[in-house]
């Protein structure tokens, strides 16, 4: 027995209810903007109440709910129709996925939820123009597998380049969508590591999941673009060519280099095999680095001119060249492109290619030859050797072979050459066969600007193609483009004269811009694209009247009262804007005079393009503002003049002018105009334009010398009325009367209203017809029983799913027939009708939805089968269930069937097919198999005969989660009244007229119930059961529906019929009049008034849905009335009723949303911010309260009670702060209610609570009462008490705090995520119990929730030592930065940190304890510490920090802590040294730097790492590493020391140049950016080169001028006093030998040094000697004895400790003196310990030069006399001249 109660037991256990809580978070409309404002991805959940679908939906979804947490997707729920319709929800349930606040609804199948969250998830989804999208790595691998070709960015926010790469990238994003190829980034460092992508950014290429890492310039966004290009093939298995749309060809044209395109028809058998052929080829393209892709598109092969496919066109950086090859031989067609790719070539194009080039503007030379032709082949030859050239020129050579083409530039000569530069062609006139001559020539033109010469075909063609001024316009203003689209300014251009000449535009080009419609013409100067950039916008940022044309749309510029009028005029047009009227100026006399304006400045109205004259005081802005907005809002008929009259009589079809004469106000006349004006609104409807005028002059030409008069015009012909003028309605029977409107032999033209009521008539025509055809069969039909009625009431054919009017149908217990045939032939509708009546239906009847509700509500046994026609078992089933529909019949059973899914779905139906049974209107489905047709018989006799029944839904698998709770309805006597939600169909319109035939009215439920998932079939019922026993279950209550329980004896019929009878009657909406409305008004604090108009058809409806909510409105202290006074109606607001207006102690608002929804009513009714009143605090009962309470963050409340005699005193001063409390967004509010006052606490009234959103119990004010200062204070604090305990800050103001503040502790903290722990603790209890009930998981969540709590309950403990923290120097501040935060590594709240000049720690402890805390801080503050710091701030510190210790070691390692102890010993030493030391734990970060063991030492020279290998445990060797000048040393910058580091290197560097400066010099960084170029070449010399930022250090030196530079040589200080900026002769100063030189003292040089001194000195000396040797020390002494005597030889002694570079000059041992004489060395061989017979060794070299001397005279000597006896040989034995004999002639 004991397995069966066991097994009882787990039954039970399965059927319990579940106690489960929906696990997505409902939100407040507040709450959700502050979700948008910190994600970036959220999906919101529309919802309304009493929806079942909305809940079921909504189960779906939670399914979802962790999967979208896990992609980084907040979800959550809100009610709110109001805040819906904001972002264009209409229907329930709804989703809305907001990506980055962008918001996109999904309109998909809510019920699917995987497709939910694929859409959540997808890369479509989450796409925004313009934008790489951020991801997370859940979602980018999602996306991965899914994408063939996806893109992704790693980058860091904080770094620069990666900004300035993604503002690049960004740029072809659309591109690379429009190729397919998805564009992502994400910021994740440790996916990052994973990829080892160091240094970020870094882009990585996934092709069918397989990545690749782009290895270029990620600035260059075009080479990026055609990299992804490139390697979208490599990726793939398959060997095809891909295909592309034309849109992704134009794209590839422009970004692909090398591109070759295939254009095939995919029909057409050439093409396909081509193809296959060139598929072989494919890879090899993809080798030489051809992109290779296909188009099956007529239009683009047309566009390209290509008239036969298939056909291949190559595209070198977007130039076409035309293969005309055979395709098929695929070797051939790949050696051309080979060729075409290494050989340059001039391209051949077709004509169509030719004009897409000539339109692009670009820089063209086009050949026109004959290829059949010898000539234009060896021009053609010559050409080629230039193509290079013209390229490196800018110019685009192509060739073509078309003679028409040719003809139509006028070129009759072929080959000839033409260059076209902005679409304008000249030609060159040269011979073609000398390409240097027309290189020379292809240069003239592009670089000099000279006046074309054409051909008369060419000026034709540009002539009619383009303007030459309007391109150069056009490339001016594209360098602005960007910027327009950066300030939300579209920028289009249009080439259209005609459409420029209807807005008045003459001069081509022109600048028009457009403000809501608005045009303003811009001015100035075009080829000034920064002025016009900033003309527009001036022109968006500012509300101007704008400057038109006349043909735009009247003032004089230079008329000063103009100038007066339009300054006033400018005052109201911000109002007008926001009334939706448009003010435009305009400055043209002549169309004035057109409109009949004599006078200028004058104000014309348009309304429908009817102008009205204003004839007020222009100058008065506030009267012609109510003038304007009277003639939008009212109905009036306009004054016009002559002019203007004949216009509209011109242009207007039908035109009625009151003709008044001179008339003014208060005359007969004018009251004759106010009566006509109720009737212009009726003339309107009908196409007819009313006007008046006072111009008698048109008047006179029609005959009319007396006034008022009224004429009709009808097609300009007009029509004078004779009757009387002062019956309004007399003369609209006139104006709208067929024969009126009749002109007698013409045929009228119409406008488009007219039109309408002329049909309208028609068809009304047609009705009369038919209705009096059917009249002659009524008889016959009431013989046979059959009732004839007609209706024609508006809607009705929508209601009654009528296809068209007029229409017939027959009904026949309550289904209808719709006659098809010809409704005139009455006798064929006689028979039909007939047979109808005597046919007996063997079919399921199948009903609409009208019908059907009539069904429900009536019939008290029904049976509806819903199915679709798209459901394939539906035909089955429905056969199966025909044989049984007598069956039902018999028992009594109504079955009938159903298409209509929205009534399904209403009832929690969405699966078809289904069986549903109405028992008196309450659905029942059945879950049984609808095939087996005797089941279904037996079921619904047995739901028929059981006298109780259950609700619900069972089988089937329609709900995730069944509940088999079952809702038992049996008669049962309720003990006392009580009314419980009705069942009401929303939006069901029910016919309220007399003349409808409708089934008897009864009080049913107008819609059906909600189904709970439990079938009676399921649950067998005991027959006796008494009613004690079990009571009615009374339905949950829903707002807004309300129906009725009876209370008395339900065995009397009579009380019962009684009772009903008074429901039916009650209206629970009082009806009042004026009085009533005028007193309601003063005694009531909140009334909301239904204005209605008794004849409107919708009125009972709305009133219907407003019987609804009036009880609930009652409970929050509203009164709703109705009210039907058209009088009252307009002065609130309404012309048109219904409407409703609502009164908060007298003071009315407008309700603007959806009369129909009584729920959006009702919100907007007890809505805290329509309640609420700025002057006052309001008073509010408990229910009202609750409401706030949940939609207000800060709620201030006073209690108090009418019995209470110093209440009302101190109300007086409360609401002195109201106003102050409501600016500081705390919700003041009074209640009088002693038991809430108690159950909160409060014994003693009056008394001032606060609410906090979220929190559970309220503060109670415990000082004065009669000090609103005291306790408005108070209320502030306690809303923010960051004003009285640890301030807050944010931003740069808490940058600058850790930076200049001494002693600062962050306590960084989220805000947000407290306040919603509660919410966050039930959902991980939630989310747990929904994925295991196991212990583990549950106490893992239990403690995530702990610790979000601890956030708010930390902070209340540190803020206790916040007095002890600033007595003890400790600024304590606490943020919710998380940018700042991120920046110092900190991604766990809450965190504290430790800041000292910038430099921070973090405290490792437990937060809650303050004391350890306080103990943490003062040690911090008071003794050096080694700083702990993160990830984030050691990058930091790395970039900012000269020199950076970093201790890396591991949590829980002895030694490691040890040696930590050790460390801190030389952290005041390392400080002074100015090397930071500092400590990290990540051991994900040491391996970066090749870190295996911990612990660790890494030194940081300006960035650059230096591993420590010694000793960590012996810290001086650490210190003695750290402060090593080998270790220390910077490349190529000038090391930054400070004092004491300065006094260390006078000691220890024997030459120390030092550039001293302070902070406030603003020359100081150009002078060290000089001299750190000659930083390197003074370490060559030996000097040691470093700066100090310190005025006292400098002082000390003697030093009062900064910037300043001295060099020390061995702690002798030498001024610089020369230009500090030229850095060459700061060196030569530093290196030259009077700065040297120190006397007596032998100087001691480097290579670079002595290799400088024996270039600038002939006599040099240099004693090399080694460092450690005896004998090297003892001869230096001596030597330093001749060193003053050698100077004044002129001999620089220098010595050398280099080993190395003696051997160079020949010295093997040391030491060694070497005398060099113009770097000639000689060694000395002699004693070194004698210093004499040095000096006189280094004398005897210094002065050989005497003998020297004499052998350089005796050779010039010998020289001088070998030319001297030259010279006398020379002259001596010169040859005689012969005499020259004259000739005889001569003499």
């Amino acid at each position: 027995m004991w397995w069966w109660l066991l097994l009882v037991a787990l039954a039970t256990a399965k059927r319990a209810p579940s106690t489960q809580e929906p696990v997505i978070e409902e939100v407040t409309a507040k709450q959700l903007e502050r979700v948008l404002a910190e994600k970036d991805y959220v999906a919101v959940f529309w919802y309304a109440r009493s929806c079942t679908t909305c809940d079921r939906v909504l189960q779906e979804l939670e399914q979802i709910d962790d999967d979208t947490d896990s992609f980084g997707v907040d979800f959550v729920k809100i009610n709110d129709k109001r805040l819906a319709k904001h972002y264009g929800i209409t229907k329930f349930p709804a989703l809305t996925y907001f990506r980055e606040k962008q918001p996109i609804i999904y309109d998909g199948d809510l019920m699917d939820e995987e497709n939910v969250l694929d859409f959540l998830t997808s890369l479509e989804a989450m796409d925004l123009p313009d934008r790489i999208e951020e991801v997370n790595a859940r979602i980018l691998d999602k996306i991965v597998q899914e994408t063939d070709f996806v893109a992704v960015l790693f980058y860091k926010p904080e770094c620069k380049k990666c900004s300035k790469v993604l503002l690049e990238l960004e740029n072809i994003d659309d591109e690379a969508d429009q190729l397919g190829i998805g564009f992502v980034k994400i910021n994740d460092e440790t996916l990052a590591e994973e990829y080892n992508l160091e240094p970020l950014p870094a882009l990585v290429y996934y092709r069918h999941q397989i990545p690749i890492i782009y290895e270029g310039e990620l600035t260059r966004e075009e080479d990026v673009l055609e990299w992804l290009v490139q390697h979208k093939s490599t990726g793939d298995e398959d060997d095809i060519i891909e295909d592309v749309t034309l849109k992704t060809l134009s794209t590839l044209i422009s970004s692909v280099d090398h591109l070759a395109v295939l254009f095939y028809d995919h029909g057409e058998e050439g093409s396909m095999s081509a193809l296959e052929e060139l598929e072989h080829i494919d890879d090899d393209c993809d080798k030489y680095g051809i992109q290779f892709v296909k188009i099956d598109d007529a239009a683009a092969a047309e566009e390209y001119g290509l008239d036969t496919l298939p056909a291949v066109v190559y595209f070198e950086k977007g130039i076409p060249n035309v293969y005309d090859g055979e395709l098929e031989e695929e070797e051939e067609f790949l050696d051309w492109l080979v060729q075409q790719l290494e050989k340059d070539e001039i391209e051949d194009v077709t004509d169509e290619m030719l004009d897409k080039l000539i339109n692009e503007g670009k820089n063209l030379a086009v050949l026109f030859y004959n290829e059949d032709d010898r000539k234009s082949q060896k021009v053609l030859n010559e050409l080629e050797n230039i193509d290079d050239e013209c390229d490196q020129l800018g110019i685009v050579f192509v060739k073509i072979d078309n003679d028409e083409e040719a003809q139509e530039y006028g070129i009759e000569k072929i080959p000839s050459m033409v260059y076209f530069e902005n679409g304008i062609p000249t030609l060159y006139e040269g011979n073609l066969e000398e390409e240097e001559k027309v290189l020379k020539w292809l240069e003239h033109q592009i670089k000099s600007d000279e006046i074309e010469d054409v051909t008369d075909e060419m000026l034709d063609l540009i002539i009619d193609k383009r303007q030459f001024k309007s391109q150069k316009v056009l490339a001016e203003l594209e360098n602005i483009d960007d910027e327009c689209d950066q300030n939300n300014i579209v920028f289009v251009k249009i080439d259209d004269t005609a459409e420029a000449k209807e807005y008045g535009i003459d001069v081509i080009p022109s600048l028009v811009f457009f403000e809501k419609k608005i045009p303003h013409l811009y001015e100035g100067d075009l080829m000034k694209e920064e002025e016009l950039l900033g003309w527009l916008l001036h022109q968006k940022r500012h509300s101007e009247i704008p400057d038109i044309t006349d043909e735009m749309m009247d003032h004089d510029k230079d008329d000063k009262q103009d100038i007066r009028v339009l300054n006033e005029l400018e005052n109201i047009d911000d109002d007008l804007e926001k009334e939706g009227i448009v003010i435009v100026r305009m400055d043209n006399d002549a169309e004035a005079k057109e409109f009949g304006i004599d006078h200028l400045p004058t104000l014309v109205y348009f309304e429908d393009k009817i102008p009205s004259l204003y004839e007020g005081d222009l100058m008065n802005e506030d009267e012609v503002l109510q003038w304007l907005i009277e003639q939008k809002t009212s109905a009036t008929i306009e004054e016009v003049t002559d002019e203007i009259l004949e216009d509209l009589i011109q242009e207007h079809e039908y035109v009625v002018v009151y003709f008044s004469g001179n008339c003014e106000e208060g005359e007969k006349c004018d009251d004759i105009l106010d009566e006509l004006e109720n009737i212009d609104d009726e003339l309107d409807e009908t196409g007819i334009i009313f006007v008046t005028t006072e111009d008698a002059g048109l008047a006179k030409k029609n005959g009319i010398k007396v006034f008022p008069k009224l004429v009709f015009f009808r097609n300009k012909e007009p029509l004078i009325y004779s009757g009387d003028i002062e019956d309004e309605d007399e003369v609209l029977a006139w104006l709208t009367d067929e024969d009126t409107l009749e002109i007698p032999d013409r045929i009228e033209e119409v406008n488009s209203k007219m039109l309408d009521k002329i049909l309208n008539k028609e068809g009304d025509k047609k009705c009369q017809k038919i209705l009096q055809e059917l009249e002659n069969i009524d008889d016959e039909c009431e013989d046979k029983d059959i009732d004839f009625v007609k209706i024609s009431d508006q809607g009705i054919e929508k209601e009654y799913d009528l296809p068209s009017l007029p229409a017939l149908a027959f009904y026949r217990h309550r289904f209808r027939d719709i006659y098809t045939g010809d409704l005139m032939h009455e006798e064929a509708i006689l028979d039909w009708v007939l047979n109808l009546r005597d046919s007996a239906p063997d079919v399921i009847e199948n009903v609409d939805r009208k019908t059907l509700q009539v069904l429900i509500n009536d019939v008290e046994h029904l049976a509806v089968l819903f199915y679709t026609d798209d459901c394939d078992e539906c035909d089955d089933i429905l056969d199966e269930l025909e044989t049984i529909d007598d069956d039902t019949d018999q028992h009594g059973i109504q079955f009938v069937k159903s298409k209509d899914s929205k009534l399904a779905s209403e009832i929690g139906i969405f699966s078809f097919p289904a069986l549903v049974y109405y028992e008196t209107g309450v659905p029942i489905m059945y879950d049984g198999n609808l095939k087996n047709e005797d089941k279904v018989l037996e079921w619904l006799v047995e739901q028929k005969r059981d006298g109780c029944f259950y609700i619900g839904m069972g089988g089937k698998g329609q709900l995730p989660n069944p509940s088999y709770e079952p809702y038992q309805c049996c008669p049962s006597k309720p003990s006392q009244g009580s009314k419980v939600p009705k069942l009401a169909a929303k939006g069901t319109k029910q016919v309220a007229k007399s003349n409808r035939p409708a089934p008897k009215e009864t009080k049913k439920p107008e819609k059906s119930a909600p189904l709970k998932q439990v079938s009676k079939a399921n649950h067998p019922i005991k027959q006796k059961e008494t009613t004690k026993e079990k009571l009615p279950v009374k339905p949950e209550k829903g707002k807004g529906k309300k129906g009725f329980f009876g209370t008395g004896n339900l065995m009397d019929e009579s009380e019962v019929l009684e009772w009903m009878t008074d429901q039916k009657n009650d209206e629970s909406i009082e009806e009042i009049d004026r009085e009533m409305l005028f007193k309601y008004i003063d005694t009531k604090e909140f009334l909301a008034v239904i204005f209605y108009k008794e004849e409107d058809p919708d009125s009972p409806r709305i009133l219907r849905h407003l019987e609804l909510i009036d009880d609930e409105a009652a409970e929050y202290g509203i009164k709703i009335v109705k009210m039907r006074d058209r009088l009252m109606a307009k002065k609130y607001g309404y012309r048109d009723p219904p409407g409703i207006t609502y009164f908060r102690k007298g003071k009315p608002i407008k309700y603007d949303g959806d009369i129909d929804d009584e729920e959006e009513i009702l919100d907007w009714l007890t809505d805290p911010e329509n309640m609420e009143l700025t002057d006052h605090i309001e008073r509010v009962n408990r229910k009202m309260f609750e409401k706030i309470r949940q939609r207000s963050d800060y709620v201030a409340v006073f209690l108090y009670s009418n019995d209470c005699k110093q209440c009302p005193r101190v109300l007086v001063e409360v609401e002195h702060i109201d106003d102050e409390a409501d600016a500081a967004g705390i919700n003041f509010v009074k209640i009088d209610d002693k038991q809430m006052a108690k159950q909160l606490g409060v014994f003693a009234l009056p008394a001032i609570l606060f609410f906090k959103l979220g929190s559970k119990e309220p503060v109670i004010y415990a000082g004065d009462l009669y000090d609103e200062q005291q306790i408005l204070q108070w209320l502030l604090t306690q809303k923010d008490p960051s004003g009285d305990v640890i301030e807050a800050s944010e931003g740069t103001e808490l940058m600058k705090l850790i930076e200049e503040e001494d002693a600062l502790a962050v306590y960084f903290w989220n805000k947000t995520l407290c306040d919603l722990c509660s919410a966050q603790e039930q959902q991980h209890g939630r989310k747990a119990h929904k994925r295991t009930t196991s212990e583990e998981e549950v106490d893992t969540n239990k403690d995530d929730s702990d610790e979000c709590e601890q956030c708010a309950h930390i902070l209340e403990e540190l803020e206790n030592i916040d007095d002890d923290c600033e007595r003890h120097g400790i600024l304590f501040v606490k943020t919710q930065d998380f940018k700042i935060a991120e920046q110092y590594g900190a991604t766990d709240f809450p965190v504290l940190m430790y800041f000292e000049s910038g430099i921070g720690g973090v405290f490792e402890g437990e937060l809650e304890e303050e004391e350890e805390v306080l103990q943490w801080l003062i040690q911090q503050r008071t003794e050096d510490r080694i700083e702990l710091i993160t990830r984030i701030m050691l990058e930091n510190l790395v970039q900012d920090t000269q020199y950076l210790a970093v201790y890396f070691y591991k949590q829980n390692c002895h030694i490691c802590e040890q040696i930590l102890e050790d460390l801190e010993k030389i952290d005041d030493e390392c400080d002074v040294y100015g090397i930071h030391l500092v400590r990290i734990q990540d051991p994900q970060l040491a391996k970066r730097y090749s870190i295996k063991t911990f612990p660790a030492l890494v030194y940081f020279r300006n960035g650059n790492p230096l591993l420590f290998e010694g000793d960590l445990q012996n810290e001086d060797s650490v210190l003695e590493w750290l402060i090593d000048d080998d270790n220390r040393e910077l490349a190529d910058e000038i090391e930054s020391v400070n004092e004491r580091m300065l006094l260390r290197l006078l000691n220890e560097s024997p030459f120390l140049a030092v550039f001293f400066y302070d902070e406030d010099c603003p020359e100081c960084d150009e002078i060290l950016e000089n001299l750190e170029d000659i930083d390197g070449e003074a370490d060559m010399f030996g000097i040691d080169f470093v700066k100090i930022c310190s005025a006292e250090a400098a002082a000390e030196q003697g030093l009062h001028n900064l910037p300043a530079l001295m060099y020390f040589r061995k702690k002798t200080p030498m001024v610089y006093e020369g230009d500090l900026t030229q850095s060459d002769r700061v060196l030569d100063w530093l290196t030259s030998q009077d700065v040297f030189e120190i006397k007596n003292e032998i100087e001691e040089v480097n290579k670079r040094m002595l290799e400088k001194l024996l270039e600038e000195n002939e006599f040099v000396t240099v004693f090399f000697y080694e460092i450690n040797s005896d004998e090297s020390k003892t001869i230096m002494e001596k030597l330093e004895n001749i060193d003053s005597e050698t100077d004044n030889f002129d001999i620089t002694f220098v010595k050398m400790a280099d080993p190395r570079y003696a051997r160079k000059w020949g010295v093997t041992n040391l030491p060694a003196i070497v005398y060099f004489r113009r770097r000639f060395p000689s060694i000395y061989r002699g004693d070194m310990h004698s210093e004499a017979d040095v000096l006189e060794w280094l004398r005897k070299n210094r002065f050989r030069q005497p003998e020297l001397n004499i052998f350089m005279y005796a050779m010039f000597a010998i020289s001088i006399a070998f030319v001297i006896y030259t010279a006398f040989l020379l002259q001596c034995f010169k040859a005689q001249p012969q005499a020259v004999v004259p000739h005889p002639k001569q003499a």
